[in-house]
């Protein structure tokens, strides 16, 4: 008896095939392949195994015999999406499926090979839940007698330190070696390092996308993707020691990341975007995990990111803290500053509406640093629309733009026979209302239908060694010595590398304090006066207790004796 969907298979919970072996075959809704072809209404597809065997409408592609036929009518069927800037952590995987993300691109610089390995080998085995996973592993930067980026990435060794392009290319050896399947390359590497290992990446078939402050030369050193909007702003910047001294700000957190665009040179766009065209360089812009607060969609976000914490209980608290307390940090900008910012976002859209007119490949991605992982997909996909994109645009810069990136797109990112079966049904015409795509009903993930509900309590069976949220390594705490007996004292705690964040929490003697976040440079926190009954040594540290632990080292402050 033939599955159907509104039947057999309940709408946003999905089901494991009934009858494994037997070809699915998907009937009755309307396709929009990923191509930027015309929806095809009244389609078929027809999966056999992992791959796509027939694309068509009904009557003209026969429905083999002895399948397990899903009922999409009043549906739109898409390919299944690609996170166009994803940063893999143990507890998306079900946040992925919910939202039709089928493949993740773990292209971040928190997590080492051997870890996102373990993820990825988990997920095909079907033994984690949660997408694909293209792993990067760690990312290759400047050694640590170079200028580098982000006191936290460095503390934590979570790059490939190399110097030189002979170290450059025996680096994207190992991760050949080892099984992964991209490159990432960090800012402030050498080009002629950025060179050798891209010509080492191609030989293997790894293609490199990168963090950069000079998009042009990045371009032309052979990468195939650049990350972030700063990366084309910062290079728009004429003059260098000008672009230098915005670089060296936002690491020293004197400016914010929301703030920087106001500075960047539209007149430069142009001279950027040709380099990138010219040479096939694909963008993913993130914008959606700063500006979406500014987005004519924000209530719509803030709604479904809700949605999704309410369902998925077990997730990290600080998710929350993360995705919600964006909308807060915008608020509390001077009106001054959030009027600069406006006019800064202003130019990265007229950058998007410039570089996809000229023939770029944009990407939609997470980068959830200040936002949920994989609706931000959605979020940025929406931005795009709002940007001046169509919704065919936005559909392509999360599915067949991204596989182009790294060289998978014979095989993933559009609906064609041939290609591997991962295709997600939505409630909704994205061509006419493009954040409609996160509706999900459906997700086929490599010929297999997949449960999308959450959990009640899931828990993945290799977690992550480390907190998703970078905690300052080390500290500075004023004052450094207190009287004894005194009373009420607040301490100022400072990151000496990296940021504090508004869950971040001040410990003293290893004694949570109620903690005050003044901005990203500082925390404030009142020790109580039983702190101060005896003279000693106390120690005070940062710790992040509402996710997966983590501490910064200890700064010691003295309470001294008490004068008679």
């Amino acid at each position: 008896m033939p599955l159907r969907m509104h039947r057999t298979i309940t709408m946003g919970a999905g089901a494991p095939n009934q009858f494994p072996g037997r070809p699915i075959v998907i009937r009755g809704g309307t396709l929009i392949d990923g191509t930027g072809r015309e929806p095809i209404k009244h389609a078929v597809v027809v999966v056999e195994g992992e791959k796509i065997k027939a694309v068509g409408t009904q009557g003209e592609v026969p429905v083999p015999p002895r399948s397990d036929v899903i009922d999409a009518r009043r549906k739109t069927l898409l390919p299944g999406l690609i996170d166009g800037h994803g940063h893999l952590e143990d507890f998306v995987g079900e946040i992925y499926l919910h939202l039709g993300v089928t493949t993740c691109p773990d292209i971040q610089a928190m997590r080492d090979e051997y870890w996102s390995m373990a993820q990825r080998d988990g997920t095909n085995m079907g033994l984690i839940r949660g997408p694909r996973i293209w792993s990067a592993g760690r990312a290759i930067g400047a050694g640590p007698d170079m200028t580098a980026t982000g006191g936290g990435r460095n503390a934590r060794g979570t790059l490939s330190w190399v110097k030189t392009p002979e170290e450059a290319r025996e680096a994207v050896r190992q991760k050949q070696q080892l099984g992964l399947d991209q490159l990432k390359i960090m800012d402030y590497l050498p080009m002629d390092a950025v060179k050798a290992a891209c010509e080492e990446g191609r030989r293997f078939g790894l293609h490199a996308t990168c963090h950069t402050y000079d998009v042009c030369a990045s371009a032309e050193a052979g990468v195939s993707g650049v990350e972030h909007f700063w990366s084309v702003g910062f290079t728009s910047i004429a003059d260098v020691n000008r672009r230098q001294k915005l670089v060296d700000d936002r690491y020293a957190s004197r400016i914010d990341s929301e703030e920087m665009p106001y500075y960047y040179e539209p007149e430069s766009f142009d001279r950027i975007i040709e380099v990138m065209v010219t040479n096939n360089v694909s963008w993913s812009p993130t914008v959606a995990t700063w500006f979406r607060p500014l987005s004519p969609s924000a209530e719509r976000f803030r709604k479904r990111e809700l949605s999704i914490l309410n369902q998925a209980k077990y997730l990290p608290t600080v998710v929350g803290g993360v995705t919600l307390g964006q909308y807060d940090r915008v608020k509390r900008f001077p009106a001054d500053k959030l009027d600069r910012i406006k006019r800064g976002y202003e130019k990265i859209e007229d950058f998007i509406r410039r570089y996809v007119r000229a023939g770029g490949i944009i990407r939609a991605g997470s980068d959830p640093s200040h936002g949920m992982p994989g609706l931000l997909v959605h979020e940025e996909m929406t931005m795009l629309v709002e940007a001046g994109l169509t919704p065919m645009q936005a559909i392509q810069s999360a599915t067949i733009n991204v596989a182009k990136l790294f060289g998978k797109d014979k095989d993933f990112g559009t609906v064609q026979p041939g290609k591997t079966a991962d295709i997600i049904a939505v409630d909704g015409d994205p061509l006419k209302d493009i954040w409609s795509t996160q509706n999900v009903k459906m997700v086929l993930l490599s010929g297999k239908l997949m449960d999308i509900r959450f959990s009640a309590a899931y828990k993945n069976p290799i977690p992550s060694p480390d907190p998703w949220r970078l905690i300052p390594s080390r500290i500075e705490v004023s004052p450094r010595s207190i009287p004894q007996g005194s009373k009420s004292t607040v301490v100022s705690v400072k990151p000496a590398t990296g940021r504090v964040a508004p869950w971040h929490q001040v410990a003293f003697d290893g004694t949570l304090l109620a903690t005050r976040f003044v901005n990203s440079t500082e925390l404030q926190a009142t020790v109580p006066p039983r702190a101060f009954k005896r003279a000693g040594l106390k120690w005070v540290t940062v710790v992040s207790p509402r996710e997966s632990g983590g501490s910064s080292q200890p700064e010691y402050v003295i309470v001294s004796f008490k004068k008679k």
